[in-house]
């Protein structure tokens, strides 16, 4: 959903949005993460000179894999946003690096006068997932050897008791005796 800061102007007032984003608007699917429903965003876009300030309530519910067995993890996303927006800067030439000051790393920024509201959702979803998810904080995840779920059953693979990378010093110390 493109917002155009013109029309946003000629208003006068915040514009209120709500409603349901499927998975195919906001471009989150990947081998990583999925959506199990559309997402739904209530969220108000009110214009101050230029700076677009974007606040309200983003939900979702996601499906990852859980990080040591593969299995499916259920996520619910109930996130608040209070985001600020301003224009992008202009560069002289292509490929010129523009310094920010620490104040404005948590600053989004927008392009000719529109913002895709269907992306800052997306990215307020995506930050929520978490790097490792778990299906049980007792997983015992799949066998590094054999691939079988530990969860389900066990196997008869021993576990190397030796770090691979500690290989080439073992090799060395034998050397020396």
């Amino acid at each position: 959903m493109i917002i155009d800061l013109n029309e946003l102007r000629e208003r006068g007032e915040p514009l209120v949005v709500e409603g349901d984003f499927a998975e195919s608007q906001l471009k989150i699917r990947s081998e990583t993460a999925s959506l199990t429903r559309p997402a739904h965003a209530r969220l108000r876009v009110s214009l101050a000179g230029e700076r677009l300030r974007v606040n309200g309530n983003v939900t979702a519910e996601l499906e990852v894999p859980c990080s040591r067995c593969l299995k499916p993890v259920g996520l619910q996303i109930d996130k608040n946003v209070d985001l600020e927006y301003w224009p992008d800067p202009k560069v002289e030439k292509e490929g010129e690096e523009i310094a920010l000051s620490y104040e404005e790393l948590s600053i989004g920024f927008y392009r000719d006068d529109v913002l895709d509201l269907s992306g800052v959702i997306s990215e307020q979803i995506v930050l929520e997932i978490p790097m490792k998810a778990v299906c049980d904080e007792a997983c015992r995840g799949l066998c590094s050897q054999c691939g079988v779920d530990l969860n389900e059953t066990t196997c008869d693979c021993h576990p190397d008791t030796l770090d691979p990378r500690w290989a080439a010093l073992l090799d060395l110390k034998s050397k020396l005796k």
